[in-house]
């Protein structure tokens, strides 16, 4: 039974001595050290930061005060184009499909997006409306047909509606209800007798 697994060793090769070719050691001579000037280094030249600023912008200042107050501190990041509150819609006219990693760039960026494909043909058309489909499914969007090879792409902060009501709907993120803990300081460690 031996034979037999010493034989299978010996077929795929786990029999065969290591051998450490490629582990050659290495020589520690420093030839290569007269090639190279010896290390003198220079300090930065100080330059003012209020000359490579653009005159409308002005210094950033923190108060003391305010990095000491600012005990609690957060790893969110905020939303392209939600920090202003102002929301953008972009018409596209597209001529060609090349055109369209422009469209999804706008819908990344939390902007709304008409495409108007009446100029394009309707095969480029219809590659083109799959395209920015699957990109706003991705980004959790929403399209809508608004008219005859007009679309409206929407990203999931916009909630699209009509008279009748709503079509798309943002979602409400849920209300945790808040768990009273009871005084837990304040009541003495019972213990079971």
């Amino acid at each position: 039974m031996n034979n037999i697994f010493s034989k299978l060793r010996d077929f795929v090769g786990l029999n065969e001595p290591v051998e450490y070719e490629y582990y050659d050691e290495e020589q520690d001579n420093d030839n290569y050290q007269p090639g190279y000037q010896p290390e003198n280094p220079q300090p930065a030249p100080q330059e003012t930061t209020t000359s490579n600023r653009r005159w409308r912008e002005t210094p950033p200042t923190v108060n003391q005060e305010e990095v000491a107050g600012s005990k609690h501190m957060t790893n969110v990041i905020g939303m392209p184009g939600a920090i202003n509150g102002i929301s953008e819609v972009l018409v596209l006219e597209p001529r060609t499909f090349e055109e369209m990693p422009q469209a999804i760039q706008a819908l990344r960026e939390r902007k709304s997006l008409v495409l108007n494909l009446t100029i394009m043909d309707p095969d480029q058309a219809q590659r083109a409306v799959d395209f920015i489909a699957g990109g706003t499914y991705a980004l959790d969007g929403h399209q809508e047909r608004i008219g005859e090879s007009i679309f409206l792409f929407t990203p999931s902060c916009v909630q699209v509606s009509t008279q009748g009501g709503f079509l798309h709907e943002v979602p409400q993120p849920p209300v945790r209800p808040v768990r009273n803990t009871g005084n837990w300081g304040s009541e003495p460690n019972r213990m079971v007798q």
